[in-house]
């Protein structure tokens, strides 16, 4: 039997706003990153690639999957909002916009399988607080090897 499954670890927290943007472009993510936490003071973010994609949009550019982790810590019912703009301005899906519900947000940190490598860092906007950011590239570098890869 060929087990092509891995143990999939991630990072949760309840005080980071981190977004899974899905079936993006990397340029309309890194814009919203750098953009969004300058105008809703979330201080620094960084932009992770989690897995490419074999779809494109109608101009045939590539779309990827990524997540962008704010430096700001926050509290829940603040999360929340940002989760819910985010979702109106379209850059989180329902699936992902649903987890609030739970009080906690994951991001994946390690493979997930033979053909899905780690997230790995595209971009760091420096705009002040990072911490964050350094909570979650902390447990990323800690954990992004376990597994398969």
């Amino acid at each position: 039997m060929d087990d092509r499954g891995n143990v999939v670890l991630a990072y949760t927290s309840d005080s980071q706003l981190m977004l899974d943007c899905d079936l993006k472009r990397e340029d309309e993510v890194i814009e919203f990153a750098r953009e969004y936490a300058k105008f809703h003071n979330l201080e620094s973010s960084a932009v992770f690639k989690t897995s490419d994609s074999n779809r494109v949009d109608l101009y045939g550019k590539r779309l990827g999957n990524y997540c962008i982790i704010f430096g700001k810590v926050l509290p829940w019912d603040e999360i929340k909002w940002h989760i819910q703009e985010a979702f109106r301005l379209g850059m989180i899906d329902k699936k992902f916009k649903r987890i609030r519900e739970f009080g906690t947000i994951t991001i994946r940190v390690n493979s997930k399988n033979s053909r899905i490598p780690p997230p790995r860092p595209l971009y760091y906007f420096r705009n002040g607080d990072d911490t964050g950011i350094r909570k979650f590239v902390n447990h990323w570098k800690m954990c992004r090897k376990m597994g398969k890869v």
